[in-house]
Protein backbone atom coordinates (compact mmCIF):
# COMPACT_ATOMS: atom_id res chain seq x y z
CA UNK A 1 0.00 0.00 0.00
CA UNK A 2 1.31 3.86 -1.26
CA UNK A 3 1.57 5.39 1.79
CA UNK A 4 0.82 9.39 1.08
CA UNK A 5 2.41 12.44 2.89
CA UNK A 6 0.14 13.22 5.63
CA UNK A 7 -0.52 16.86 7.14
CA UNK A 8 1.47 17.47 10.37
CA UNK A 9 -2.12 18.27 12.08
CA UNK A 10 -3.48 14.43 11.28
CA UNK A 11 -0.11 12.72 12.77
CA UNK A 12 -0.65 14.71 15.94
CA UNK A 13 -4.55 14.02 16.22
CA UNK A 14 -3.87 9.99 14.71
CA UNK A 15 -1.54 9.76 17.96
CA UNK A 16 -4.08 10.59 20.82
CA UNK A 17 -5.26 7.81 22.36
CA UNK A 18 -8.86 6.70 22.17
CA UNK A 19 -11.39 4.80 23.92
CA UNK A 20 -12.30 1.40 21.77
CA UNK A 21 -15.69 0.17 20.17
CA UNK A 22 -16.60 4.02 19.20
CA UNK A 23 -17.42 4.78 15.85
CA UNK A 24 -15.07 6.13 13.45
CA UNK A 25 -16.75 9.89 13.16
CA UNK A 26 -16.64 9.62 16.94
CA UNK A 27 -13.59 8.41 17.81
CA UNK A 28 -12.17 11.30 14.99
CA UNK A 29 -14.11 14.22 17.18
CA UNK A 30 -12.80 13.05 20.69
CA UNK A 31 -9.48 13.03 19.14
CA UNK A 32 -9.77 16.52 17.98
CA UNK A 33 -11.77 17.68 20.93
CA UNK A 34 -8.93 16.46 23.51
CA UNK A 35 -5.69 17.77 20.86
CA UNK A 36 -7.61 21.84 21.66
CA UNK A 37 -8.65 21.33 25.24
CA UNK A 38 -5.02 20.37 25.94
CA UNK A 39 -4.09 23.40 23.77
CA UNK A 40 -1.86 20.76 21.27
CA UNK A 41 -4.76 23.32 18.99
CA UNK A 42 -4.42 26.67 19.89
CA UNK A 43 -7.46 28.81 19.65
CA UNK A 44 -7.80 30.34 16.26
CA UNK A 45 -5.43 27.87 14.38
CA UNK A 46 -6.86 27.08 11.03
CA UNK A 47 -7.58 23.22 10.53
CA UNK A 48 -7.03 21.26 7.36
CA UNK A 49 -9.73 20.29 4.72
CA UNK A 50 -12.55 17.75 5.69
CA UNK A 51 -10.97 16.27 2.42
CA UNK A 52 -7.31 16.13 3.38
CA UNK A 53 -8.36 14.62 6.72
CA UNK A 54 -9.65 12.13 5.45
CA UNK A 55 -7.13 11.43 3.23
CA UNK A 56 -4.92 11.58 6.16
CA UNK A 57 -6.81 9.57 8.71
CA UNK A 58 -7.97 6.53 5.67
CA UNK A 59 -11.87 7.62 6.19
CA UNK A 60 -14.66 8.22 4.14
CA UNK A 61 -14.67 12.23 3.84
CA UNK A 62 -18.79 12.30 5.11
CA UNK A 63 -17.24 10.79 8.21
CA UNK A 64 -15.02 13.54 9.06
CA UNK A 65 -17.56 15.83 8.13
CA UNK A 66 -19.93 14.19 11.03
CA UNK A 67 -16.92 14.43 13.33
CA UNK A 68 -16.43 17.73 12.54
CA UNK A 69 -19.82 19.30 13.04
CA UNK A 70 -20.44 17.69 15.81
CA UNK A 71 -17.13 19.83 17.36
CA UNK A 72 -18.92 23.09 15.59
CA UNK A 73 -22.17 21.90 17.44
CA UNK A 74 -20.36 21.61 21.10
CA UNK A 75 -18.62 25.09 20.49
CA UNK A 76 -15.01 23.66 20.04
CA UNK A 77 -14.92 24.71 16.15
CA UNK A 78 -15.77 27.64 13.77
CA UNK A 79 -16.81 27.54 10.48
CA UNK A 80 -16.00 30.59 8.13
CA UNK A 81 -17.62 30.91 4.79
CA UNK A 82 -15.23 30.78 2.40
CA UNK A 83 -12.11 30.44 4.61
CA UNK A 84 -12.56 27.14 6.36
CA UNK A 85 -12.57 25.92 9.79
CA UNK A 86 -10.77 27.24 13.08
CA UNK A 87 -10.25 25.97 17.06
CA UNK A 88 -12.83 28.22 18.70
CA UNK A 89 -11.36 31.16 20.94
CA UNK A 90 -13.24 30.28 24.06
CA UNK A 91 -13.34 26.78 25.10
CA UNK A 92 -15.49 27.19 27.92
CA UNK A 93 -14.65 23.62 29.01
CA UNK A 94 -10.54 24.72 29.09
CA UNK A 95 -11.06 28.79 30.10
CA UNK A 96 -13.65 27.85 32.55
CA UNK A 97 -10.88 25.97 34.66
CA UNK A 98 -8.92 27.62 37.12
CA UNK A 99 -5.00 27.31 36.83
CA UNK A 100 -3.69 24.59 38.21
CA UNK A 101 -1.86 25.59 41.34
CA UNK A 102 2.53 25.34 41.37
CA UNK A 103 3.22 22.21 43.45
CA UNK A 104 6.29 23.21 45.69
CA UNK A 105 8.77 20.55 45.08
CA UNK A 106 10.43 19.04 47.97
CA UNK A 107 14.21 18.97 48.31
CA UNK A 108 13.93 15.21 49.00
CA UNK A 109 11.37 14.52 45.56
CA UNK A 110 13.23 16.50 42.82
CA UNK A 111 14.65 15.18 40.16
CA UNK A 112 18.08 13.50 40.50
CA UNK A 113 20.59 15.50 38.95
CA UNK A 114 21.63 14.26 35.21
CA UNK A 115 24.83 12.97 34.67
CA UNK A 116 26.67 15.05 32.31
CA UNK A 117 30.08 14.82 30.44
CA UNK A 118 32.94 15.82 32.06
CA UNK A 119 32.89 18.55 28.45
CA UNK A 120 29.23 19.54 29.30
CA UNK A 121 30.74 20.16 33.05
CA UNK A 122 33.31 21.92 31.66
CA UNK A 123 31.01 23.96 29.77
CA UNK A 124 28.80 25.04 32.60
CA UNK A 125 30.96 28.11 33.80
CA UNK A 126 30.07 29.04 30.00
CA UNK A 127 25.85 28.94 30.09
CA UNK A 128 24.29 29.53 26.36
CA UNK A 129 21.98 32.57 25.78
CA UNK A 130 18.36 31.81 26.10
CA UNK A 131 18.37 36.00 24.96
CA UNK A 132 19.43 37.76 21.99
CA UNK A 133 21.99 40.24 23.00
CA UNK A 134 20.79 43.80 23.64
CA UNK A 135 22.88 47.30 21.84
CA UNK A 136 23.36 49.39 24.46
CA UNK A 137 25.95 51.77 26.29
CA UNK A 138 28.61 50.28 26.18
CA UNK A 139 28.14 46.62 24.57
CA UNK A 140 31.61 45.78 23.76
CA UNK A 141 32.49 43.91 20.18
CA UNK A 142 28.55 44.61 18.74
CA UNK A 143 28.39 46.49 16.03
CA UNK A 144 26.07 48.91 15.43
CA UNK A 145 23.04 47.60 12.74
CA UNK A 146 22.71 51.19 11.61
CA UNK A 147 25.60 51.63 9.90
CA UNK A 148 25.16 48.50 8.24
CA UNK A 149 23.88 48.46 4.10
CA UNK A 150 20.95 46.53 4.47
CA UNK A 151 19.74 47.62 1.26
CA UNK A 152 22.63 46.21 -0.66
CA UNK A 153 22.54 43.20 1.44
CA UNK A 154 19.16 42.26 0.12
CA UNK A 155 19.48 42.99 -3.26
CA UNK A 156 22.41 40.54 -3.39
CA UNK A 157 20.50 38.47 -1.47
CA UNK A 158 17.66 38.18 -3.81
CA UNK A 159 19.80 37.86 -6.99
CA UNK A 160 21.89 34.74 -5.98
CA UNK A 161 19.00 33.09 -4.25
CA UNK A 162 17.39 33.60 -7.87
CA UNK A 163 20.28 32.11 -9.24
CA UNK A 164 19.77 28.99 -11.78
CA UNK A 165 20.84 26.01 -10.75
CA UNK A 166 21.30 24.14 -7.28
CA UNK A 167 25.34 25.27 -6.09
CA UNK A 168 22.98 27.34 -3.01
CA UNK A 169 19.99 24.58 -2.44
CA UNK A 170 22.00 21.72 -2.38
CA UNK A 171 24.93 19.83 -0.08
CA UNK A 172 28.00 21.95 -0.63
CA UNK A 173 31.67 21.95 -0.24
CA UNK A 174 33.05 21.60 3.47
CA UNK A 175 35.66 24.28 3.04
CA UNK A 176 33.62 26.50 1.46
CA UNK A 177 32.30 28.17 -1.79
CA UNK A 178 35.57 28.59 -4.18
CA UNK A 179 34.34 32.19 -4.96
CA UNK A 180 33.99 33.05 -1.11
CA UNK A 181 37.06 31.19 -0.04
CA UNK A 182 39.23 33.65 -3.06
CA UNK A 183 37.65 36.98 -1.67
CA UNK A 184 38.58 35.97 1.41
CA UNK A 185 42.33 35.43 0.90
CA UNK A 186 42.32 38.53 -1.19
CA UNK A 187 40.72 40.41 1.50
CA UNK A 188 43.27 39.25 4.18
CA UNK A 189 46.04 39.50 2.05
CA UNK A 190 45.37 43.39 1.40
CA UNK A 191 44.15 44.02 4.48
CA UNK A 192 46.45 42.06 7.33
CA UNK A 193 49.59 41.01 4.50
CA UNK A 194 48.21 37.54 4.73
CA UNK A 195 50.46 34.98 2.37
CA UNK A 196 47.87 31.94 1.43
CA UNK A 197 46.13 30.78 -1.88
CA UNK A 198 42.32 30.01 -1.40
CA UNK A 199 42.89 26.35 -0.92
CA UNK A 200 44.23 27.48 2.55
CA UNK A 201 41.05 28.97 3.14
CA UNK A 202 38.25 27.24 5.23
CA UNK A 203 35.19 28.85 5.32
CA UNK A 204 33.02 28.23 9.46
CA UNK A 205 31.06 30.05 11.72
CA UNK A 206 32.86 31.62 13.98
CA UNK A 207 36.19 31.74 15.83
CA UNK A 208 35.00 29.00 18.79
CA UNK A 209 34.43 27.00 16.19
CA UNK A 210 38.09 27.28 14.31
CA UNK A 211 39.54 26.94 18.44
CA UNK A 212 37.50 23.79 18.19
CA UNK A 213 38.80 22.50 15.30
CA UNK A 214 42.14 23.20 16.10
CA UNK A 215 41.95 21.58 19.12
CA UNK A 216 40.82 18.31 17.72
CA UNK A 217 43.27 18.21 14.80
CA UNK A 218 46.36 19.54 16.24
CA UNK A 219 45.91 17.96 20.04
CA UNK A 220 44.93 15.49 21.38
CA UNK A 221 42.50 14.78 24.84
CA UNK A 222 44.79 16.09 28.06
CA UNK A 223 47.42 17.76 25.61
CA UNK A 224 47.95 22.15 26.63
CA UNK A 225 47.43 25.07 25.68
CA UNK A 226 48.44 28.20 26.13
CA UNK A 227 46.08 31.16 26.76
CA UNK A 228 46.31 34.72 27.52
CA UNK A 229 45.38 35.87 30.72
CA UNK A 230 43.36 38.16 30.93
CA UNK A 231 42.00 37.10 27.79
CA UNK A 232 38.53 36.11 25.65
CA UNK A 233 36.93 33.74 27.86
CA UNK A 234 34.68 31.64 25.31
CA UNK A 235 38.09 30.16 23.17
CA UNK A 236 39.19 28.21 26.93
CA UNK A 237 36.05 27.20 26.74
CA UNK A 238 36.14 25.84 23.64
CA UNK A 239 39.44 24.05 24.55
CA UNK A 240 38.28 22.31 27.48
CA UNK A 241 35.70 20.84 26.07
CA UNK A 242 37.77 19.60 23.37
CA UNK A 243 39.86 17.86 25.97
CA UNK A 244 42.74 19.74 26.21
CA UNK A 245 44.27 21.65 29.41
CA UNK A 246 44.37 25.34 29.76
CA UNK A 247 47.49 27.15 30.73
CA UNK A 248 46.65 30.50 31.55
CA UNK A 249 49.56 32.89 30.28
CA UNK A 250 50.10 36.74 31.69
CA UNK A 251 49.90 39.30 29.56
CA UNK A 252 51.83 42.49 29.77
CA UNK A 253 51.94 45.89 27.63
CA UNK A 254 54.00 43.79 24.90
CA UNK A 255 51.51 41.26 24.61
CA UNK A 256 51.47 37.45 25.63
CA UNK A 257 54.56 36.80 27.55
CA UNK A 258 55.94 33.68 25.82
CA UNK A 259 59.19 33.23 28.78
CA UNK A 260 56.29 32.91 31.16
CA UNK A 261 54.75 30.52 29.00
CA UNK A 262 57.72 27.92 28.53
CA UNK A 263 57.99 28.16 32.41
CA UNK A 264 54.64 27.40 33.10
CA UNK A 265 54.42 24.26 30.12
CA UNK A 266 56.80 24.54 27.56
CA UNK A 267 55.60 21.73 25.50
CA UNK A 268 52.10 22.82 25.16
CA UNK A 269 50.64 22.11 21.49
CA UNK A 270 49.01 25.11 21.19
CA UNK A 271 48.80 28.78 21.95
CA UNK A 272 46.07 31.26 21.26
CA UNK A 273 47.18 34.50 21.37
CA UNK A 274 45.43 38.37 19.53
CA UNK A 275 48.91 39.52 18.66
CA UNK A 276 47.20 42.56 17.04
CA UNK A 277 44.80 44.48 19.66
CA UNK A 278 44.74 41.92 22.87
CA UNK A 279 41.42 41.28 24.19
CA UNK A 280 40.80 42.71 26.72
CA UNK A 281 43.53 45.11 27.46
CA UNK A 282 44.44 46.51 23.65
CA UNK A 283 47.64 46.27 23.67
CA UNK A 284 50.10 44.97 20.67
CA UNK A 285 52.34 42.18 20.59
CA UNK A 286 55.88 43.38 20.18
CA UNK A 287 57.87 41.77 17.09
CA UNK A 288 60.30 40.17 19.56
CA UNK A 289 57.36 38.24 21.25
CA UNK A 290 55.92 37.50 18.37
CA UNK A 291 59.35 35.82 16.81
CA UNK A 292 59.69 34.31 20.05
CA UNK A 293 56.18 32.92 20.07
CA UNK A 294 57.21 31.87 16.25
CA UNK A 295 60.33 30.37 17.27
CA UNK A 296 58.92 28.66 20.17
CA UNK A 297 56.47 26.64 17.85
CA UNK A 298 59.10 25.27 15.69
CA UNK A 299 60.99 24.25 18.35
CA UNK A 300 58.47 22.21 19.75
CA UNK A 301 56.32 21.05 17.23
CA UNK A 302 53.25 23.69 18.17
CA UNK A 303 50.98 25.35 16.40
CA UNK A 304 49.93 29.69 16.98
CA UNK A 305 45.78 30.40 16.62
CA UNK A 306 45.95 34.27 15.63
CA UNK A 307 42.88 35.47 16.53
CA UNK A 308 42.64 38.77 14.49
CA UNK A 309 39.11 39.38 15.50
CA UNK A 310 38.73 43.15 14.51
CA UNK A 311 42.39 43.70 12.41
CA UNK A 312 40.82 45.86 10.23
CA UNK A 313 39.67 48.73 12.82
CA UNK A 314 43.27 50.41 13.10
CA UNK A 315 42.78 54.17 13.93
CA UNK A 316 46.17 55.33 14.79
CA UNK A 317 50.03 54.06 13.52
CA UNK A 318 50.88 51.79 10.55
CA UNK A 319 49.07 48.32 10.64
CA UNK A 320 50.26 45.56 12.52
CA UNK A 321 51.56 42.71 10.23
CA UNK A 322 49.98 39.47 10.95
CA UNK A 323 51.69 36.52 12.67
CA UNK A 324 50.63 34.40 9.54
CA UNK A 325 52.66 36.58 7.73
CA UNK A 326 55.90 36.40 9.01
CA UNK A 327 55.67 33.08 9.58
CA UNK A 328 58.10 30.65 7.30
CA UNK A 329 57.60 27.34 8.85
CA UNK A 330 53.68 27.06 9.06
CA UNK A 331 53.00 27.02 11.95
CA UNK A 332 49.96 29.48 12.49
CA UNK A 333 46.30 29.10 12.52
CA UNK A 334 44.66 32.45 11.40
CA UNK A 335 41.15 33.35 12.14
CA UNK A 336 39.26 36.17 11.00
CA UNK A 337 35.93 36.69 11.77
CA UNK A 338 32.79 38.82 9.52
CA UNK A 339 30.73 38.56 12.45
CA UNK A 340 32.06 41.65 14.11
CA UNK A 341 32.78 43.93 11.10
CA UNK A 342 29.10 43.27 9.26
CA UNK A 343 26.63 41.56 11.85
CA UNK A 344 26.58 39.35 14.37
CA UNK A 345 23.55 37.04 12.76
CA UNK A 346 25.89 36.58 9.96
CA UNK A 347 27.92 33.54 11.81
CA UNK A 348 30.65 32.99 8.80
CA UNK A 349 34.14 33.44 9.54
CA UNK A 350 37.42 31.82 8.36
CA UNK A 351 40.78 29.98 9.21
CA UNK A 352 43.60 30.33 6.88
CA UNK A 353 45.51 27.06 7.71
CA UNK A 354 49.31 25.83 6.42
CA UNK A 355 48.99 23.59 3.08
CA UNK A 356 49.77 20.13 4.85
CA UNK A 357 46.88 20.67 7.43
CA UNK A 358 43.96 21.51 5.20
CA UNK A 359 42.70 18.47 4.69
CA UNK A 360 42.52 17.48 8.07
CA UNK A 361 40.72 21.21 8.82
CA UNK A 362 38.09 20.39 6.04
CA UNK A 363 37.70 16.91 7.63
CA UNK A 364 37.11 18.30 10.71
CA UNK A 365 34.68 20.43 9.48
CA UNK A 366 32.56 17.96 7.72
CA UNK A 367 32.21 16.09 10.57
CA UNK A 368 31.19 19.47 12.91
CA UNK A 369 28.47 20.52 10.71
CA UNK A 370 28.60 19.73 7.50
CA UNK A 371 29.11 23.11 5.92
CA UNK A 372 28.34 26.55 6.38
CA UNK A 373 25.35 27.91 4.98
CA UNK A 374 25.60 28.42 1.47
CA UNK A 375 23.72 31.43 -0.13
CA UNK A 376 24.81 32.92 2.96
CA UNK A 377 28.61 32.19 1.56
CA UNK A 378 27.37 33.48 -2.37
CA UNK A 379 25.67 36.87 -0.78
CA UNK A 380 29.23 37.78 1.17
CA UNK A 381 31.60 36.66 -1.83
CA UNK A 382 29.54 39.14 -3.70
CA UNK A 383 29.49 41.46 -0.80
CA UNK A 384 33.16 41.56 -1.10
CA UNK A 385 34.36 41.31 -4.85
CA UNK A 386 31.77 44.04 -5.73
CA UNK A 387 33.42 46.33 -3.16
CA UNK A 388 30.53 46.52 -0.74
CA UNK A 389 32.89 45.32 2.34
CA UNK A 390 35.75 47.84 1.35
CA UNK A 391 33.14 50.60 1.69
CA UNK A 392 31.67 49.33 4.23
CA UNK A 393 34.59 49.59 6.03
CA UNK A 394 35.94 52.71 4.72
CA UNK A 395 32.41 54.52 6.57
CA UNK A 396 32.54 52.31 9.92
CA UNK A 397 36.28 53.31 10.72
CA UNK A 398 35.50 56.66 9.92
CA UNK A 399 32.44 56.28 12.28
CA UNK A 400 34.42 54.32 14.84
CA UNK A 401 36.99 56.61 15.00
CA UNK A 402 35.01 59.68 15.82
CA UNK A 403 33.26 57.77 18.61
CA UNK A 404 36.24 56.38 19.91
CA UNK A 405 37.47 60.08 19.89
CA UNK A 406 34.63 61.19 21.49
CA UNK A 407 34.64 58.98 24.54
CA UNK A 408 38.44 59.35 25.36
CA UNK A 409 37.29 62.54 25.64
CA UNK A 410 33.73 62.34 27.84
CA UNK A 411 35.98 59.68 29.78
CA UNK A 412 37.83 62.41 31.82
CA UNK A 413 34.82 62.11 34.10
CA UNK A 414 36.46 58.98 35.43
CA UNK A 415 40.28 60.14 35.13
CA UNK A 416 40.09 59.87 39.17
CA UNK A 417 39.71 56.26 38.90
CA UNK A 418 40.36 54.91 36.03
CA UNK A 419 43.19 54.70 33.51
CA UNK A 420 42.30 53.74 30.58
CA UNK A 421 45.23 51.07 28.01
CA UNK A 422 45.58 51.54 24.29
CA UNK A 423 42.85 52.54 22.14
CA UNK A 424 44.27 52.65 18.62
CA UNK A 425 42.30 50.42 17.15
CA UNK A 426 39.39 48.14 17.50
CA UNK A 427 35.86 48.85 18.79
CA UNK A 428 36.42 48.66 22.81
CA UNK A 429 38.97 50.34 25.57
CA UNK A 430 40.00 49.06 28.61
CA UNK A 431 40.11 51.07 31.92
CA UNK A 432 41.75 50.01 35.12
CA UNK A 433 41.29 51.21 38.35
CA UNK A 434 43.73 53.04 40.01
CA UNK A 435 46.15 51.61 42.44
CA UNK A 436 44.65 53.66 45.44
CA UNK A 437 41.11 51.98 44.37
CA UNK A 438 42.06 48.65 43.70
CA UNK A 439 40.83 47.46 47.15
CA UNK A 440 37.46 49.16 47.54
CA UNK A 441 35.79 48.65 43.93
CA UNK A 442 34.40 45.13 42.58
CA UNK A 443 34.34 45.48 38.82
CA UNK A 444 30.97 42.66 39.05
CA UNK A 445 29.32 45.01 41.37
CA UNK A 446 29.33 48.01 39.59
CA UNK A 447 28.97 46.29 36.19
CA UNK A 448 25.38 44.82 37.56
CA UNK A 449 24.86 47.96 39.30
CA UNK A 450 25.57 49.38 35.60
CA UNK A 451 23.37 47.41 33.76
CA UNK A 452 20.05 47.97 36.14
CA UNK A 453 20.42 51.41 35.08
CA UNK A 454 20.36 50.79 31.52
CA UNK A 455 24.12 50.46 30.47
CA UNK A 456 26.33 47.44 29.87
CA UNK A 457 29.91 47.46 30.60
CA UNK A 458 32.22 44.57 31.50
CA UNK A 459 34.23 43.80 34.69
CA UNK A 460 37.70 43.10 33.83
CA UNK A 461 37.81 40.05 35.95
CA UNK A 462 35.24 38.59 33.82
CA UNK A 463 38.43 38.02 31.16
CA UNK A 464 40.50 36.43 34.14
CA UNK A 465 42.61 36.82 36.95
CA UNK A 466 44.30 40.57 37.02
CA UNK A 467 46.32 42.23 39.62
CA UNK A 468 44.09 45.30 39.19
CA UNK A 469 40.08 45.12 38.81
CA UNK A 470 38.56 47.22 35.65
CA UNK A 471 35.90 48.02 33.16
CA UNK A 472 35.69 46.62 29.37
CA UNK A 473 33.62 49.87 27.54
CA UNK A 474 32.57 49.46 23.80
CA UNK A 475 32.54 52.68 22.08
CA UNK A 476 31.91 51.86 18.45
CA UNK A 477 27.82 51.55 18.63
CA UNK A 478 27.54 54.64 21.14
CA UNK A 479 26.64 58.12 20.15
CA UNK A 480 28.48 60.67 21.92
CA UNK A 481 25.57 61.81 23.91
CA UNK A 482 25.14 58.74 24.55
CA UNK A 483 28.13 58.21 25.49
CA UNK A 484 28.37 61.37 27.88
CA UNK A 485 25.46 60.19 29.42
CA UNK A 486 26.52 56.56 30.12
CA UNK A 487 29.74 57.73 31.33
CA UNK A 488 27.96 60.11 33.65
CA UNK A 489 25.99 57.14 35.07
CA UNK A 490 29.22 54.62 35.76
CA UNK A 491 30.89 57.82 37.77
CA UNK A 492 27.89 57.98 39.62
CA UNK A 493 27.65 54.37 40.44
CA UNK A 494 31.44 53.83 41.20
CA UNK A 495 31.18 56.94 43.08
CA UNK A 496 28.25 55.50 45.32
CA UNK A 497 30.84 52.08 45.40
CA UNK A 498 33.66 53.98 47.24
CA UNK A 499 31.11 55.96 49.32
CA UNK A 500 30.26 53.17 51.19
CA UNK A 501 33.76 51.58 51.13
Amino acid sequence: MVKHAGSIFSVDVAGLETAPGQPAYARIGERIRVAIVSGALAPNVRLPSSRTLAQDLGVARNTVDWALGQLVADGYIVRRRGAGSFVAACIPERDAQPPAPKRAVIPSQAEPARRLSQRAQALQSYPGHYQPASAKAFTPSLPPGELFPRKVWNRLLIREASRPGNDYWAYGASNGLPALREAIAAHASAMRATCCSPDQVIVITSTQQAVELAGKVLADPGDRAWVEMPGYQPVQHCLRAAGLQVVQVPVDAQGLDVEAGRQLEPHARLAYVTPAHQYPLGCEMSLERRKALLSWAQQHDAYIIEDDYDGDYRYEGRPIASLQGIDEHGRVIYVGSFNKILFPGLRIAYVIVPEPLVGAFVNAKHAADGHTALLAQGVLAAFISEGHLARHLRKTRAVYDERRLAFLEEANVLADVLDFGPATAGMHVTGLFKPGHTGHLDDRAIAVEGARLGIEVHPLSKYGATDRGGLVFGFAGTSRAATRTGLQTVRQVIASFLHSA
